[in-house]
């Protein structure tokens, strides 16, 4: 294979003969044409997830991805940053989900009290309850108060 000397620019480093295909003059081997399947690329998130959960900085969790799967660097951190979309998503699931059985256990327990005859307890517990869905934020807050200031003249007598 005779390559063409013309120096550096068009053609520079291309073989004479155009049947003969290589990176520079075959798209199809410049790069893998588009996307990876679906299929894959949750795979690789999937497994960056559990490597988050495992622990390890960012790199860490992007080189064993990049050495497991055989892709970039680059390619390992956008699985990252899946897999980190997956982990706040699970997260707020997981927190309503939480509040929702605390409050459930407070009132139990608030019943529990009142039964037993327990106010102080009964009362602390309707108290977290009442900051848990935002009745203890302060009634009067600057945006609520409205203040008119007119100044009338005095009548001399």
């Amino acid at each position: 294979m005779e390559f063409k000397r013309d120096g550096r620019g068009e053609g520079a480093g291309l073989p004479k003969d155009p049947t003969v295909k290589t990176v520079g003059n075959d798209p199809e081997k410049r790069y893998k044409g588009g996307r990876g399947d679906p299929g894959r690329i949750e795979e690789r998130a999937n497994a960056a997830y559990t490597y988050i959960l495992e622990g390890g900085t960012r790199r860490q969790v992007a080189e064993r991805l990049s050495s497991r799967f055989n892709t970039s660097i680059r390619t390992s951190h956008d699985d990252y940053k899946r897999a980190m979309e997956y982990l706040k998503e699970e997260q707020q699931g997981t927190r309503a989900d939480l509040l929702n059985h605390i409050q459930a256990l407070r009132l139990a327990g608030a019943r529990k009290a009142l039964a037993k005859g327990q106010l102080q307890t009964f009362s602390m517990l309707l108290k977290d309850m009442g900051a848990v869905i935002g009745e203890a934020e302060a009634e009067t807050s600057s945006q609520d108060i409205k203040l008119n200031i007119s100044i009338e003249k005095q009548e001399e007598a």
